[in-house]
């Protein structure tokens, strides 16, 4: 499963964290989903929205969008898979996942999402245990809360 694109949005459908793995991801992609989603007229309620061959696969948590955005075709499961769990560790580093923790740990989720992601690419659920394992302990290095 190939993700081209993370993105992390506030609630106004400004990109908080934009990671680019694929050049069919362009700048086009981050405005559609802010129009289509974000500033939709009626609420989305599919997890997964398809804008000009381009698919969305979102989560909200509190007032926060992820999405990982492709236009091949992937395993959803898959996707939905790396979402919840880049949700999981951002929380077990800072707690609530806001606008604010975001801001304040975005050299942290960078580095995160370079661990977890390889050029798109999720790695095993065995290697993210370790890869959630290892980053804990360089967290604790750099005193982080965990």
């Amino acid at each position: 499963t190939m993700i081209g694109g993370l993105f992390i949005y506030n609630h106004k459908g400004e990109v908080l964290i934009s990671r680019v793995y694929r050049d069919d991801i362009g700048r086009n992609a981050v405005d559609a989903f802010r129009v289509n989603v974000i500033h939709a007229r009626q609420q989305v309620r599919s997890p997964v929205t398809n804008i000009a061959r381009t698919s969305f696969f979102h989560v909200k948590r509190s007032n926060i969008w992820l999405a990982a955005v492709t236009k091949q075709n992937v395993n959803a499961a898959m996707v939905f898979e790396f979402l919840y769990k880049m949700c999981d560790v951002m929380t077990a580093y800072f707690g609530k996942i806001s606008e604010e923790n975001i801001k304040n740990n975005f050299v942290l989720i960078y580095e995160l999402l370079d661990e977890i992601l390889d050029f798109g690419y999720p790695r095993t659920l065995s290697s993210l245990g370790s890869s959630f394992n290892l980053m804990i302990l360089i967290c604790s290095d750099m005193h982080c809360e965990v």
